[in-house]
């Protein structure tokens, strides 16, 4: 079955939590990681949701995105896409998504957001000291 028809059996606040979640990455887009493939994955459900939610898909962010470290993220930004990632990660999300790589991409990439936090958290402690 294609996955827009299961998108489609998601009540509708379901599926604006996941456009949104994928529009948050989307906006930070430079933090994910190099390669390429998961924000190509992230675009790619993004556009279904937005299909099963009868939206016209948004474009292709495109090639030669520049890539930035997540050091250069806010602490605000860094919670923004952590959240994000954990709402695409819920099981309701994960069952409907067409290519099994996305919720293994997203699972690295909540272990390197985890990672930074955990850097930043240690960092800010060992400041108080």
């Amino acid at each position: 079955m294609p996955v827009e028809n299961l998108l489609q059996r998601l009540p509708e606040d379901a599926r604006k939590s996941a456009l949104d979640a994928t529009e948050a990455l989307m906006y930070h887009k430079q933090f994910l990681p190099r390669g390429g493939l998961l924000l190509m994955l992230v675009s790619r459900f993004r556009d279904d949701t937005r299909e099963a939610l009868q939206m016209e898909p948004e474009r292709y962010p495109g090639r030669g995105s520049v890539f930035r470290s997540l050091d250069d993220l806010t602490s605000a930004e860094l919670d923004k896409i952590a959240g994000a990632v954990a709402v695409l990660l819920q099981e309701r999300f994960t069952r409907v998504m067409d290519d099994p790589e996305l919720p293994r991409q997203l699972a690295d990439f909540r272990d390197q957001l985890e990672a930074q936090k955990t850097e930043r958290a240690q960092l800010q402690a060992s400041i108080a000291l």
